[in-house]
């Protein structure tokens, strides 16, 4: 078995049929991103709000992924103003790992058109395609995973900088 192979085994394949299907799916891509030496997430929704990302056992474990050498993530959402009010310790958490940590927001890409996407390296994906019912997959195939980095790239081209770690005021 390849180290490849040895780093899919940890985003179990299949597919997603309901909330609490793509809520473990997600925390499973979190929860085992150390132990399959993850370096980079992308983590792409308009929002956010169905993601666990609040959970005290998910922030510990970004935590712990965080401290890895070579660790980065990248956000893409629409309205992280969401994210604050709704996730203060995953806010906190940014606070405190920006260094790791790139948030964007789309410019030219409508809320409803935006993709809903966990990728894990080169590794898997996480695809959710009826955001209403919250239906997907997990898929480890490269080509999956391949078509995912280029639509993150495409958003990627056409976004700016987003949430940032500290607001100023007057």
């Amino acid at each position: 078995m390849s180290n490849t192979d040895e780093q899919r085994k940890h985003f179990p394949a299949g597919p997603i049929a309901a909330r609490t299907d793509f809520q473990t799916a997600v925390r499973g891509f979190i929860l085992n991103a150390s132990a399959a030496s993850v370096r980079q997430l992308w983590w792409v929704s308009p929002d956010y709000s169905d993601w666990p990302l609040d959970e005290p056992e998910l922030i510990d474990a970004l935590t712990h992924w965080a401290r890895t050498p070579g660790a980065h993530i990248t956000w893409i959402c629409h309205d992280f103003e969401r994210v604050r009010r709704a996730m203060p310790r995953l806010t906190r958490w940014r606070q405190n790992f920006s260094h790791v940590l790139s948030c964007r927001s789309p410019q030219e890409m409508a809320g409803p058109d935006m993709p809903t996407l966990l990728v894990a390296d080169h590794l898997a994906v996480l695809r959710v395609l009826d955001l209403e019912r919250m239906r997907g997959y997990v898929r480890i195939e490269g080509s999956d995973v391949q078509r995912a980095h280029e639509e993150i790239d495409v958003i990627l081209q056409r976004s700016s900088e987003a949430f940032p770690a500290v607001t100023l005021g007057l």
